[in-house]
């Protein structure tokens, strides 16, 4: 049986687009989705993102006038929406390791936490200039079950991490091979679909010659697979994705 992909909106927040594209200088701040996203396989759950903290909800709110998050939004009870207590899921993937994807990580002691090798320890020791981005009280926790990989893994039938590094050092994405048709989670390789379209840089970045790499590299896989990127913070793609219950199949 193939798996089921629901999509779990965590808020929203507001950022300006010179952190949506690289080299734009542009100030104007735009609202976008957090999402996280849930794979069920016959065997395994898999959820792709933890989205943020709610420790760190009451200042995000605070401070940034675009930023959105009710009590609806916390990701246990979007996993409830699913029939899903956080117990029950065994995979977590997270993409990063930025506030945004890994700040619901400590849900989840019962989980594998999936990472890549060099995120990890770039996100325990980030040089200056990327630090503001990393919250280590999201991911400093030494008694869970993390499981460090380096590369692609498929984790099960159908389901596989894509390493798209760029946007950070060890950056993952994930390919879920449904039934209608094979979907990419691009993480942050993609934020908007503008760039997977016209191949554009997200503009907080690692290393931008890495990301456009990874978006050109998770572009001809799904070429090949013939399946769709999904983008991460895209206000646009949000309002067309389905909904829990409903999900893709």
């Amino acid at each position: 049986m193939a798996p089921t992909l629901y999509g779990l909106q965590n808020g929203f927040l507001g950022i300006p687009r010179s952190m949506l594209f690289y080299g734009e200088p542009s100030a104007e701040r735009v609202q976008v989705p957090v999402v996280c996203w849930v794979i069920k396989t016959p065997d395994t759950v898999i959820l792709f993102d933890t989205g943020f903290s709610p420790r760190a909800v009451p200042g995000l709110l605070r401070t940034d006038p675009l930023a959105r998050f009710t009590e609806e939004d916390l990701l246990v009870h979007r996993l409830e929406s699913v029939g899903l207590e956080p117990d029950a899921v065994d995979v977590v993937v997270l993409s990063h390791l930025h506030y945004d994807h890994a700040g619901g990580a400590f849900l989840f002691p019962k989980s594998d936490l999936v990472v890549q090798h060099d995120e990890y320890a770039n996100a325990l020791h980030p040089p200056a200039f990327y630090a503001q981005y990393y919250y280590r009280k999201n991911f400093d926790l030494p008694d869970y079950r993390w499981r460090l990989i380096e590369g692609d893994l498929e984790i099960v039938p159908g389901v596989t991490i894509l390493r798209s590094e760029g946007h950070t050092p060890g950056h993952q994405s994930l390919l879920v091979e449904l039934e209608s048709r094979p979907i990419i989670l691009a993480g942050d390789c993609c934020y908007w679909q503008e760039h997977i379209d016209k191949e554009r840089v997200p503009g907080v970045v690692w290393d931008p010659r890495q990301a456009l790499h990874s978006i050109k590299r998770l572009k001809t896989i799904a070429r090949l697979v013939r399946g769709r990127i999904f983008p991460s913070h895209d206000p646009a793609f949000w309002e067309t994705v389905k909904r829990p219950p409903d999900g893709y199949r």
